[in-house]
């Protein structure tokens, strides 16, 4: 997922390292110069011996898509090992933005090198955003993952849930969370914002202004005919990081309700042109394209 947040942020023109532990095979080399063509720095990739993950999805005649599982045991594979010696700390320090998510939590020394990149951010100005991004097949046992999840995402600065996230992790049905989006915030103290994402069921968001109070809302979805559904997520994250740093800092961007009303409704935008095409990467938008469909959410009845 974080390699598809990287590859959707380099297209729309920033700069962006991904961080990852890929196997010394065709399938890392393939997936290291797609990552490359689409404009992102790869010197934070370790290459291991172990193999690269792959990842079965069955897709529904919607476009919608389930992960069903991997070709191997989840813990032969090369992303189980990322070694936090080898990270680069300068680039994660430095950073404006760090972005993982919590699958590789379910791996011991990935976890820890997560964690480790995660405390050098903080010690830097870069804000942390994590997407949940919960699936089952990559955990053994459940509990324990809820556990290590909850305790990992109260560093966080940023989260994104998606309406299964909130259900799993909240037992927060996603129409409560779309009346009032502020009652997921209160899971978690520490985080500035957290965006609520549910695909054509459209989007919500919760930010505490530093000096303004609570900013919330809910964002409609675009209409658009949907190819695939993979993907989409990323590519909202992606789109929301790219107006966060256009604002200059998260606390500028959450003082500011109509800018942060923006940028969400961008991040949306993103993340519906990516369901127009088949493929996660193949089908993340342009910068000029992003705009072009978040223009016509002006003409939203009753929306700004």
């Amino acid at each position: 997922a974080t390699c598809n947040v990287a590859t959707a942020v380099g297209k729309l023109g920033m700069d962006v390292v991904f961080i990852t532990a890929l196997g010394k095979d065709e399938r890392g080399d393939q997936l290291l110069e797609l990552i490359k063509r689409s404009g992102v720095k790869t010197h934070g990739v370790q290459r291991r011996d172990e193999p690269t993950r792959d990842v079965y999805v069955v897709q529904d005649n919607k476009g919608d898509r389930e992960f069903a599982g991997f070709g191997l045991p989840s813990e032969q594979y090369s992303d189980c090992y990322l070694d936090e010696e080898q990270l680069p700390l300068d680039d994660i320090k430095t950073s404006a933005v760090l972005v993982t998510g919590t699958l590789a939590l379910a791996h011991p020394q990935t976890r820890n090198a997560l964690r480790r990149a995660v405390r050098v951010a903080r010690e830097g100005n870069s804000k942390v955003f994590v997407d949940v991004n919960w699936r089952e097949v990559f955990w053994s046992n459940h509990d324990e993952a809820k556990r290590i999840i909850i305790d990992y995402l109260q560093q966080a600065d940023l989260l994104k849930l998606s309406d299964a996230d909130l259900k799993w992790l909240l037992g927060i049905d996603l129409s409560t969370a779309f009346i009032n989006p502020c009652l997921v915030s209160e899971a978690f103290p520490n985080a500035l914002g957290i965006l609520v994402t549910a695909g054509g069921e459209g989007a919500a968001y919760c930010f505490r202004s530093p000096s303004k109070g609570e900013h919330s809302g809910y964002i409609p979805s675009f209409e658009v005919k949907v190819q695939e559904t993979t993907g989409a997520g990323d590519a909202f994250t992606a789109g929301f990081i790219y107006k966060l740093l256009e604002a200059g800092s998260l606390d500028a961007l959450a003082a500011d309700a109509t800018k942060l009303k923006e940028a969400i409704v961008f991040a949306s935008a993103t993340g519906a042109l990516t369901c127009t095409k088949k493929g996660a990467i193949d089908a993340q938008p342009t910068l000029d394209e992003v705009k072009q469909l978040y223009a016509s959410s002006k003409e939203w009845y009753n929306f700004w």
